[in-house]
């Protein structure tokens, strides 16, 4: 009753409207289909005779085109279902007049076909392909493989591709899977040679290569290639393609693992491989195949630094340095060289483990230490006897973990030795026996002095004159006497006149510089000449004063005395001048 109702005051009214019969329309189009291809035709309702225009909304690759008289719907460009299988538009009707516009959606689906040809892609592998189209294979084989090849086609409906070869007698064809991508499907193959000693017959091979989508209908694909082919007669070439290579391993392999295979070409042959490290790895001489020889603990030493020598038979070395780094079960690259250290507890405050800026910071380990950020272990207090393991860390490299054990000892003596050398007697023995040193040449040195002194005055003695004849050269006995600055007595009897005479030296000081007679003497029980020398001298001593000095002969005999001579009448021994000491 409502709905005629309104229809009644509608018409009552004259009112006018405009409407699709359909919220929705749907069309299926071949995306084979040519452009200009008539998809459909879209109108609107109105109450009345109104003058209606369409309007498309959506199409943003402007695949469609639309007549905004009629509402006819058409292929501007073509459809690929494999790039959009279904397109979603909305289409608008509106008048002149002041009634409001009207709109429905559209939805075209792409009906795939197959249209897509499969596409074949060829990969050389680098160890064979030596120039732009050479090939090398190796004759003690019978087979050398040459290229992966990949087959891909992007029609959703393809569900086997195949390929086949032109030359089955030289090459084969080996297959490894097929993979579906979504719409997208791909073989993968393996291409090597066949029957490798029949290839030397000839240099240069022609291949054709050809692929089948099998669908409906079915596409091919055509690849022909040229190649210029050769034994591995000369392939070897004598050098490594780098200096250094870095090798990770998994800590606690067993013996005789292979890590490493050879680094050489795979050509060269009667090259023999040594290694510096053979405790820790054994390298096979003839393949230069690496192996580990021990169970190797990370613990103990996580980096391995290994001399590799390759020498050929023209006695040709080649050299190279293998870097083995010790993974633990996470993955953690290694990067300390010192491993462990074996120490007194007082022997350190500090260690550099590793000379870097990213060590993450550890304030407190083990409550004797704590690591800095430039990867110093610094001593906190004394530890106690016992091994202490570390793990050391860097911020800037998450995957970079090692570990360091430290074994701390408390042996006595040690411990005594360091106490001193750190104590302040360090300082103070050295310098006690510089100076004792020094005292130890000043006194060889005086030693060395007056026994020079003494060799002269000696050898002056010893110079042969007569009375008369040898004043000067008692003068100059005398000179080298006074030097001495005191009184000396000499009894000798070989600077005597005669050899029943003995010779005494008196050596008179005198604070005044006037030259006054004093006569000391001697006593003894020699008979003594008063013909004594009349010469006085007089010297002048560095002290400004003046020696004056007398020379006296006592004839020697045998006496019942006590003493062994008799000092002359006129000396007094009361009347030694108190300025004079014996020497």
């Amino acid at each position: 009753m409502i709905f005629l109702r309104l229809l009644l005051i509608i018409y009552l009214t004259d009112a006018t409207f405009l409407f699709f019969e359909r919220d929705s329309y749907e069309f299926y189009t071949s995306e084979a289909a040519p452009v200009s291809t008539k998809i459909g035709v879209i109108q609107a309702t109105s109450s009345s005779a109104l003058t209606i225009e369409y309007e498309l909304h959506g199409d943003t690759y402007r695949i469609f085109h639309l007549n905004s008289s009629t509402g006819e719907l058409s292929l501007l460009n073509t459809l690929d279902y494999e790039t959009i299988a279904i397109h979603k538009l909305t289409i608008e009707a509106r008048s002149s007049s002041t009634i409001t516009p009207c709109y429905s959606e559209i939805i075209i689906h792409v009906v795939n076909i197959n249209d897509n040809l499969p596409e074949i892609n060829l990969i050389f592998y680098p160890s064979v392909l030596f120039e732009l189209n050479l090939i090398k294979y190796d004759l003690n084989t019978y087979s050398t493989p040459l290229a992966t090849i990949n087959i891909k086609d992007v029609d959703e409906s393809t569900q086997n591709l195949s390929l086949l070869l032109n030359d089955t007698d030289h090459f084969q064809i080996q297959f490894v899977r097929q993979i579906k991508h979504g719409l997208v499907t791909e073989s993968i193959y393996i291409l090597s040679t066949k029957n490798n000693t029949r290839l030397i017959d000839q240099e240069y091979y022609y291949l054709s290569l050809n692929s089948c989508d099998n669908d409906q209908p079915s596409l091919w694909t055509n690849r022909s290639y040229e190649f210029h082919m050769k034994p591995n007669g000369n392939l070897c070439q004598f050098s490594f393609a780098k200096d250094n290579f870095i090798l990770d391993i998994k800590e606690h392999l067993p013996n005789r693992t292979l890590i490493l295979q050879q680094l050489t070409n795979k050509f060269c042959q009667n090259v023999s491989y040594i290694i510096d490290d053979t405790k820790n790895f054994y390298i096979n001489a003839t393949t230069g195949h690496l192996y580990t020889s021990t169970s190797i603990n990370r613990e103990r030493q996580s980096i391995y630094k290994l001399n590799l020598k390759v020498i050929n038979q023209y006695n040709k070395i080649l050299q190279t340095n293998i870097t083995i780094r010790i993974l633990n079960e996470y993955g953690h690259i290694p990067f300390l060289i010192r491993k462990r250290l074996e120490i007194n507890q007082y022997a350190f405050s500090s260690l550099d483990l590793f000379n870097s800026t990213y060590c993450r910071y550890q304030p407190i380990i083990y409550n004797y230490f704590q690591l800095l950020t430039n990867c110093t272990l610094l001593k906190l207090s004394t530890p106690v006897k016992g091994k202490y393991l570390f793990h050391v860390q860097l911020n800037e490299k998450n995957s970079y973990e090692d570990t360091f054990l430290l074994e701390i000892t408390s042996d006595t003596n040690d411990t005594l030795l360091l106490l001193f050398i750190r104590s302040q007697w360090m300082i103070i023995i050295p310098i006690f026996l510089g100076i004792c040193l020094i005292l130890f040449a000043m006194m060889c040195a005086m030693v060395i002095v007056r026994k020079r002194k003494y060799n002269k005055l000696r050898h002056n003695k010893q110079k042969p004159a007569s009375l008369s004849g040898s004043e000067e050269s008692i003068h100059d006995k005398y000179d080298a006497i006074s030097a001495m600055s005191k009184l000396k007595v000499h009894d000798d009897h070989e600077l005597s006149l005669s050899p029943g005479r003995t010779t005494i030296f008196f050596v008179q000081k005198s604070s005044s510089s006037s030259l006054t007679r004093d006569d000391e003497g001697y006593s003894g029980s020699s008979d003594v000449s008063e013909n004594h020398l009349p010469v006085e001298p007089t010297i002048l001593t560095p002290n400004q004063l003046l020696e004056q000095y007398r020379i006296y002969e006592f004839r020697t005999r045998q006496s019942m005395s006590s003493s062994p001579y008799d000092a002359p009448n006129r000396m007094n021994i009361s009347c030694i001048s108190p300025n004079v000491s014996l020497v």
